[in-house]
């Protein structure tokens, strides 16, 4: 069944349960139309045929091979951004879903607007994930030397000596998983001011989104650590001695 709303492209619920597509449907507004599929081998043919701009997509459709069946679904549309949707998110399954391809992943039962708010940041390129998951994923994706090169070509080189006190404590808390209400409750200003923090910090490190800056500030810290300026080295070897 495919319901046209105002075009912003096609979205793809695949879900078992009625009850479930029908919620996400909902949480997608006016904004876009929308195809529902029950089966998994509705999934694959539509997918093909059809070409989603998005595709939600229940792990409860891929019981045998969970997140590694990601890939296989993308092939059929590699255009298509993937939004993975489970009942229970857990840190690691969710970095497998984000590394096989997936743009986002959170719970099944997700609030409508937050649901409309993913698929609006996914079809524009970005990442959405359930925030607990940010840390552990930044550093799966800087714990070697292949997942430092994804890194580095999610997060472009930016100086962050350009970047204010504040700006730094933003940042600093964005890779900790902190969302924008927790950042202002702990700095002590508005939601508004973290906003606008956000967007210069963007602007000044060439990043667009939260988990490019998060690789960011998570990689150039490692790199501070493991390599650390003349002078650090110098009174480190004079401790030594």
């Amino acid at each position: 069944m495919v319901v046209e709303r105002e075009h912003k492209g096609l979205v793809l619920i695949a879900a078992p349960i009625a009850e479930l597509r029908w919620q996400w449907s909902q949480g997608l507004g006016l904004r876009y139309a929308f195809h529902e599929v029950a089966e998994r081998h509705e999934l694959e043919r539509d997918m093909e045929a059809l070409h989603p701009a998005v595709l939600l997509l229940d792990l409860a459709l891929c019981p045998s091979g969970g997140t590694t069946e990601i890939a296989l679904i993308q092939r059929a549309s590699p255009s298509t951004k993937i939004l993975v949707l489970t009942g229970n998110p857990v840190e690691a399954e969710g970095v497998a879903a984000l590394k096989a391809g997936a743009r986002g992943y959170c719970r099944r039962d997700v609030a409508p607007a937050l649901m409309r708010k993913a698929v609006e940041m996914i079809q524009e390129g970005q990442v959405w994930m359930e925030r607990t998951i940010l840390p552990h994923l930044l550093e799966e994706l800087t714990s070697s030397d292949e997942h430092r090169l994804q890194a580095s070509s999610l997060a472009p080189d930016g100086p962050l000596t350009r970047l204010t006190r504040r700006e730094h404590d933003v940042s600093d808390l964005i890779a900790s998983g902190a969302s924008n209400r927790e950042i202002a409750r702990r700095l002590h200003v508005t939601e508004a001011t973290v906003k606008a923090h956000l967007t210069a910090i963007f602007r000044k490190l060439g990043v667009s989104d939260r988990l490019q800056l998060g690789l960011y500030v998570t990689r150039h810290t490692k790199d501070a650590v493991a390599d650390p300026a003349p002078a650090e080295q110098d009174l480190l070897r004079s401790k030594s001695n």
